[in-house]
């Protein structure tokens, strides 16, 4: 691009000086090729530079041998004088071009980090102001105490009922209210230690809401001053179907009541309550008395109306502390403080006579008790054990009578 620039620039002058010198005086010549090689090193640097002077050389000697023999000296003088100028100009202009090509260079690569700084800042802003999660930023002590907030988007102020500007006037501490004491400081200290932090902890709303969250917080610096930026999560609706699975895997599917791993949760605790207490505890074990039969006559759909009438009578027959569980098939079990063993048992008689109205089928269970405070018993796996004893006592007087 240079070289051709060059040449469109240079060959007039050339030709111009050339046609000069056949109508100036041998002095004005020599002027006048200054121009050609300053125009050459301007256009193309010091290659345009040197190329001009030869050119100039080369007119200027033809003019110097027009002239006579005695003008070699002034010829030489002139030749080196133009070669001299090429070098110093052109230098000077790939110098000057140097720095500017660079100058443009750092130019533009400021104005391409300006762009990609706006579009991350807007990405940022994008995603802390429309973020769904809560984001915010607060400042940290070297205590690893958390100061007040920075910044907050409005999934934050959503979450916990307060304005942008309530906030802004808070700390974390302020909406704390982790169950474990001193949680918020430890995850403070582990992040100065380790630059991030996921933990699960409690805020508290406006109102007084509890509400759960997951947080996960990492450390970072603004103007040489530790800033925690945290995202959190509103983990209420996780923790809900926690407890919902829970419930299935302690409860009955058919009937609702407690199942055999439900049972063996809750007894002991019961039991320990009991002792605490120190009201007795009474264990009734139970199966339907020829369930089998009665499936085969009226079918699985008609059994199953059974079981079900069988633990809304049970159910309903004790209170809301007392144990009511489907161990399986027709088994049955109640663990009910503060009673006796036949009052229990006379419960028991007239659940099944209220499943049977229900059903349109007589309905009867065998069952046994026994009363914790007996000696040896204990243990809740001893008192089911032995209820199971006494059951398959009752049914077998029953079998016999």
């Amino acid at each position: 691009m240079r070289w051709s620039r060059m040449h469109t620039i240079i060959t007039p002058l050339v030709v111009a000086y050339a046609v000069a010198v056949l109508l100036v005086p041998l002095e004005m010549i020599q002027v006048l090729g200054v121009p050609v090689v300053v125009a050459g090193a301007y256009v193309a640097g010091m290659r345009g530079g040197v190329t001009a002077g030869l050119w100039a050389v080369i007119v200027s000697g033809a003019a110097f041998l027009l002239s006579g023999a005695g003008h070699v000296g002034s010829y030489v003088a002139t030749a080196v004088g133009y070669i001299v100028i090429g070098l110093l100009v052109g230098l000077a202009v790939d110098d000057f071009t140097g720095q500017r090509k660079r100058l443009q260079e750092a130019v533009e690569a400021a104005r391409l980090a300006n762009r990609q700084l706006e579009m991350s800042q807007r990405r940022y802003r994008l995603l802390f102001e429309q973020g769904a999660d809560p984001v915010y930023l607060h400042g940290l002590d070297h205590d690893a105490e958390p100061t007040s907030f920075i910044a907050v988007n409005d999934a934050t102020c959503g979450l916990l009922g307060y304005t942008r500007e309530e906030l802004l006037g808070l700390t974390p501490r302020a909406i704390d209210a982790a169950p474990q004491p001193g949680q918020l400081r430890r995850m403070m200290r582990v992040l100065l230690r380790e630059g991030t932090v996921r933990y699960e902890s409690v805020r508290r709303a406006r109102g007084g809401e509890l509400v759960p969250v997951e947080i996960a917080s990492s450390l970072t610096e603004v103007e040489g001053e530790p800033v925690v930026l945290s995202i959190s999560r509103d983990i209420r609706e996780r923790q809900r179907e926690v407890r919902r699975l829970e419930e299935l895997t302690l409860h009955d599917e058919l009937t609702g009541l407690f199942n055999r791993r439900g049972l063996d949760v809750m007894l002991p605790q019961q039991a320990k309550r009991a002792k605490r207490s120190g009201r007795p505890v009474v264990v009734m074990y139970g199966d339907i008395d020829e369930f089998k039969r009665l499936n085969d006559t009226y079918g699985h759909e008609r059994g199953d109306a059974v079981l079900v009438a069988v633990a809304r009578a049970l159910r309903a027959a004790f209170r809301e502390t007392d144990l009511v569980a489907r161990l399986g098939g027709d088994e049955f079990c109640v663990v009910a403080e503060d009673i006796s063993a036949a009052h229990l048992a006379q419960r028991v008689d007239d659940a099944m006579e209220a499943a049977g109205r229900e059903v349109g089928i007589a309905v009867r269970m065998s069952h046994g008790e026994v009363v914790s405070g007996w000696p040896g018993l204990e243990e809740p796996a001893e008192l089911l054990g032995r209820a199971d004893a006494r059951m398959y006592q009752a049914k077998q007087a029953r079998r016999r009578s």
